[in-house]
């Protein structure tokens, strides 16, 4: 038998306390960090991953077949992705410094990810052509929920916003 004595309890303690606080930050920034331009823990509405979440485990196989079907196109525009983003951090270092070479580079970033955004609305008109019109009612009403959900919120943070600046 192991006999704890007090600097194991406090080594316990300490990992403890610590991934607490991890957890702990993990909800904070999940709450507060979504509008900001970072995604936090919620999908992308209008996606094949968002109507499986909301439709259930029996359309998996479709998801599948869908992902196999554009999984070349993402794999190659992910790859050029990385050479993109290396590509804007030289442009911001380079000197002197071009800024149409900035503006050329993140052009082109934004290009590619254009692409990946059309394939992934393509995926979710054909996982939606595939499924039955009471799917299709479900989606829509979920996508209905979460556009009111957004309003509701945008609307609260414009209306802080507002009383914070009154108060200045």
């Amino acid at each position: 038998m192991i006999k704890l004595t007090s600097s194991r309890w406090a080594i316990i303690f300490f990992i403890s306390l610590a991934l607490n606080l991890f957890l702990g930050g993990l909800f904070v920034a999940d709450k507060y960090l979504k509008g900001q331009g970072i995604r936090g823990f919620r999908g992308m509405v209008y996606s094949v991953p968002w109507a499986r979440r909301i439709l259930g485990d029996e359309v998996r196989p479709l998801e599948q077949q869908v992902f196999r079907d554009y999984r070349k196109q993402f794999i190659d525009t992910r790859r050029d992705r990385a050479d993109l983003f290396r590509n804007v951090t030289a442009a911001l270092v380079h000197e002197p410094f071009d800024k149409n070479a900035l503006r050329g580079t993140l052009t082109a970033l934004q290009e590619n990810i254009q692409i990946d955004m059309a394939a992934m609305h393509n995926m979710i008109a054909e996982f939606s052509y595939q499924i039955t019109p009471d799917q299709r009612k479900k989606l829509a009403l979920e996508a209905t929920r979460i556009q009111e959900k957004r309003f509701k919120r945008r609307e609260r943070r414009r209306k802080r916003r507002e009383k914070r600046e009154q108060n200045k």
